[in-house]
């Protein structure tokens, strides 16, 4: 009996000093943080509105800061939309009318 007390005091002792995360993971992945919960809400706004206008500025090839037909054709929803988001008739596009015609687009939705 004194055997067996023993033996499970030496296996509760190793069993103490393992890593805490799974064995089988390369130790440089164990115990890593957690990752941050995806953004909702505002941050999920502001996201994909930094996204978008990454996108309007890739298709400005001239760096002008609008997009003329020629270059909304690198942006296809601005060249599938021009018409629309060209309110003022001008030829070209800034980041302000596409977000104002995104605006309105939803308005309309709702």
């Amino acid at each position: 009996m004194p055997i067996l007390f023993l033996l499970m005091i030496a296996v509760g002792s190793a069993s103490a000093q393992e890593p805490v995360g799974d064995a089988q993971l390369p130790p440089a992945l164990r115990n890593l943080p957690p990752a941050p919960p995806p953004a909702a809400g505002a941050a999920l706004r502001a996201q994909a509105l930094a996204k978008l206008e990454a996108q309007f500025r890739a298709a400005d090839r001239d760096n002008n800061g609008s997009l003329t037909p020629e270059e909304a054709k690198g942006f296809g929803f601005v060249a599938r939309h021009f018409e629309a988001i060209d309110t003022a008739r001008r030829g070209a596009v800034s980041f302000d009318e596409l977000r104002a015609y995104l605006a309105r687009s939803k308005a309309e939705r709702r």
